[in-house]
């Protein structure tokens, strides 16, 4: 099917489905009790090992289409689906979680009504293994934000959480050949709907939409912290170089490159200096480049890293302000004793944590 042939008013709707036995049978009858009846749902079972596809074939529905791949993971099997589509909106769906009656109603009337918005997005619940509902997506959101959301989801992907609280009109994905990123294993939606929000325009609908399950299977409890730090980091690494990253603010671009060099790569060194000496770091007001170099260097030395990559930063960041005494004040302690050093800010540390949740700019050393 070619994938730029748009069928109107039709909701094409993606599944990734590997090892979905548990819930994949209600989230695919959330779809078939909706209000808005013209919809595709297309499941992608990425080599589920369990009973997936006997349930899989169950179900008659022509409009339901399964397709049945090795397994290649959340990106691999979003991006199969991608290729079969046809609608005029696409809409996402995972096979543990739920869509609200009538979610598609309501989405597809807004897109209808506002010509000017080429997605929408809205509230939902948080549910448990029992469907029962215990917080809404807001409680854990920024917003709720309108227009271009670009620097926005740059920022951070507490804008939508999960995708499956928006409708995309298919064909801004489309003209733009976008493709979900394989090599992220966590966020790859929070990737693809940063690059598709450089050039569209959101808008919000007030309801609860949708219904995201926790359990103790979801990808983002069972992938190991490696490689969920790794995808994490291939994030960042791409707004970074995203032709658009410079027009973000200065808040904003600083926010991105502590979450980076602090709380990403804090152990990878090599790569944490790569950073630091990139272009689009230099671009960072001197005032920035100091208090980044300074905080990369203090958690350098919390994680008992080789020291010497932090003398090589402070002495940076005093480049760029000769007269900060709270760098020289680190870099002193270190010359003078590593080990004392490491514990005073190990303690500090420590101290500021139990007495704040965990913001960019909180250690003030």
């Amino acid at each position: 099917m070619d994938n730029h042939t748009f069928t109107s008013n039709l909701v094409s709707i993606m599944m990734p489905a590997y090892n979905a036995e548990s819930f994949i049978a209600v989230a695919i009858e959330s779809v078939i009790q909706q209000t808005y009846q013209s919809w595709e749902l297309i499941i992608i079972n990425d080599g589920s090992k369990d009973s997936t596809a006997k349930i899989l074939s169950q179900f008659n529905d022509e409009r339901i289409q399964i397709y049945h791949q090795q397994n290649g993971g959340e990106a691999s099997a979003r991006n199969h689906a991608l290729s079969k589509m046809k609608g005029e909106y696409l809409a996402f769906l995972d096979s543990d979680d739920l869509f609200t009656p009538n979610f598609l109603e309501k989405a597809v009337l807004y897109l209808q009504t506002n010509p000017n918005k080429d997605a929408v997005y809205c509230d939902g619940w948080y549910i448990d293994e029992q469907n029962h509902a215990f917080a809404s997506l807001s409680d854990q959101r920024r917003g709720p934000f309108e227009g271009n959301l670009f620097e926005h989801l740059v920022r951070a992907s507490d804008v939508f959480g999960p995708p499956i609280c928006t409708l995309i009109r298919r064909e801004r994905v489309t003209e733009r050949a976008l493709q979900f990123d394989t090599r992220i294993i966590i966020g790859p939606d929070w990737d693809f709907l940063t690059r598709l929000s450089e050039t569209i325009e959101w808008g919000y609908l007030d309801i609860k939409g949708c219904r995201y399950r926790i359990h103790h299977t979801n990808i983002t409890v069972t992938t190991g912290y490696t490689k969920r730090r790794d995808s994490l980091s291939r994030c960042r690494e791409k707004m970074v170089e995203n032709s658009l990253f410079q027009t973000c603010s200065v808040e904003t671009r600083s926010y991105v490159f502590y979450d980076l060099l602090v709380n990403l790569l804090y152990d990878q060194p090599n790569i944490q200096d790569s950073w630091i000496n990139h272009s689009r770091f230099y671009c960072l007001p001197g005032r920035e480049q100091n208090r980044l170099l300074r905080l990369t260097a203090v958690k350098s030395l919390i994680s008992q890293q080789d020291t010497q990559w932090a003398k090589k930063w402070l002495k940076q960041a005093l480049k760029t302000n000769r007269n900060d005494i709270r760098t020289m004040f680190v870099l002193l302690g270190i010359l003078i004793s590593p080990n004392l050093m490491q514990n005073i800010l190990l303690k500090r540390s420590k101290s500021i944590q139990s007495k704040q949740d965990q913001s960019p700019f909180q250690i003030q050393l």
